[in-house]
Formats: C-alpha cells, sequence, structure tokens
C-alpha cells in the first residue's frame, strides 16, 4: 500500500499539469576532480541515480508552466528560472530554482511551475540536497547523503555511507544505507530498513517502522506507532508520544 500510495502522488501531481506547457533541457558536467554534487532545488520531483563508471554528471530537466503556450514558456524560462550546474571547487553545483516572486506578477500569478529533475552521477561522489517540494527518489550513492526536505514523499535506498536526513512533510522510506542515519522529521510515515550503523530519530507525528539495525537506536517521538524490530544493539526510546509501541529481537539493552 505504502508503494502505490507513494507513486500515486506522482501520478496526481502530474494531473495538475495536463494543460501545461513544458520545455526539456540537458545538462552536464565532467566529474573529473569533483568529490559531491549539491542540488538546490524547488518545486518538482527529483530522481537521483548512482552509476558506475560513469565520467560526467548528467540531468535532465522539465520545466513545466501550467496555462501557458509555448512563448509564454520561453519568456517564463528567461526570466523566471535558473537552471544551471557549475563547478566550485572540488563540488558540482546544480541549480535548478523558480523566482518566487512570479506568482505576484500579473502575466503569471494563477499559473503552476515545477522543474522535475532526473541526475545520474558517478557512484563515489557524495550528495547535498536541499529540495522544496515534489516526490523524490535517491539510489546508488556511494559516498554520504545529507538531504534537507520541504515537503513530499522521500525514497532512499542503496547508500553507502552515513545519511542525515531534515524533512517537513511526507512518507518515507530508506533502506540498505551502509553507515550512520539521522533524521529529523516533522510528518509523515517513516520506514526504515537494513542499516549499517546507528540510528537517531527526532520525529513529530506518523508511524515509525525499523527493521533490521546494526548500531544503537535511538528514537524521541511526538505521535504516531513505533515498531522495532531487529537491532543488534542497544534501543533508546527518549520519548515514545502517543501511539503503540512494539520492540522485539533486540540483542542489547532496551530504555524507555
Amino acid at each position: 500500500m505504502k508503494k502505490i500510495a507513494f507513486f500515486g502522488m506522482g501520478f496526481l501531481f502530474s494531473l495538475a499539469f495536463v494543460q501545461a506547457a513544458e520545455s526539456r533541457e540537458t545538462l552536464t558536467l565532467p566529474a573529473s576532480g569533483l568529490k559531491a554534487l549539491a542540488i538546490d532545488c524547488g518545486a518538482g520531483s527529483l530522481k537521483v541515480q548512482g552509476r558506475e563508471g560513469l565520467e560526467r554528471i548528467e540531468i535532465a530537466a522539465t520545466l513545466r508552466l501550467s496555462g501557458a503556450g509555448e512563448a509564454e514558456l520561453r519568456d517564463f524560462r528567461k526570466e523566471r528560472v535558473t537552471l544551471k550546474i557549475e563547478k566550485i571547487g572540488s563540488k558540482a553545483v546544480l541549480t535548478a530554482r523558480i523566482d518566487d516572486s512570479f506568482s505576484l506578477d500579473k502575466l503569471f500569478a494563477s499559473k503552476n511551475a515545477a522543474i522535475d529533475l532526473d541526475v545520474s552521477l558517478p557512484r563515489d561522489l557524495d550528495l547535498d540536497v536541499e529540495d522544496g517540494s515534489g516526490d523524490l527518489a535517491i539510489r546508488d550513492i556511494g559516498g554520504r547523503l545529507d538531504l534537507e526536505d520541504g515537503s513530499g514523499d522521500i525514497l532512499v535506498e542503496r547508500i553507502a555511507g552515513a545519511a542525515e536526513i531534515e524533512d517537513g512533510s511526507g512518507d518515507m522510506v530508506v533502506s540498505s544505507l551502509g553507515g550512520d542515519l539521522e533524521i529529523e522529521d516533522g510528518s509523515g510515515d517513516l520506514k526504515i530498513e537494513d542499516v549499517g550503523g546507528a540510528i537517531v530519530i527526532e520525529d513529530g507525528s506518523g508511524s515509525i517502522d525499523l527493521r533490521e539495525a546494526v548500531g544503537p537506536v535511538a528514537i524521541d517521538d511526538g505521535s504516531g506507532d513505533i515498531v522495532i524490530d531487529g537491532v543488534e544493539k542497544d534501543v533508546t526510546i527518549e520519548e515514545a508520544g502517543s501511539g503503540g509501541l512494539e520492540i522485539r529481537n533486540v540483542k542489547g539493552r532496551v530504555r524507555k
């Protein structure tokens, strides 16, 4: 059911742009000398895929503007959109932003705009993401992940390093993480599985389902059911809030 709900959000999002004009662009940057990719993006979906042996960063971007024609979309792209990738030291920086003030312009005030991004990068790079709204999926990153997200569902899987995630709202799935995991979450259900390091969760509301963790686990929760199954070290429930609490198959101590 979670997967159906997750991908259903993308379907509903696309319906909002049935009458939208679209433009597609491709950006690339050689990866030689790079250690990390930073992504700064606003409204729209985001897909990031690490690929073994890839020698450059590749971005397919789709700009959508509801209720617009091609000429109007061209003007909007020129006047209101920042879409670029550049190298700054050892980091690549991808910026995909729509000027928030467009809603004050009489020409565009009644329209919705978004930039969908499909990003491929060499697998061994670290990844920093600051995302506004829209669903996102991040897969196969060989370094660490630092993610700050406003709203929308999140899927993170097969990350070799540590991950730090700050999320406003939306469901989240994290699986197959090699290092430590730190999550600060506002609202939405959390599903976490197969984590190789310590886990620290500060959660506002929504259920937490945590399975197969190697390191210690610490949870501070506001509301929602908590299920923990299969932890190699200690589990500390600093605050359970409201909702059910089920803990089983813990080899360390349980503190609550």
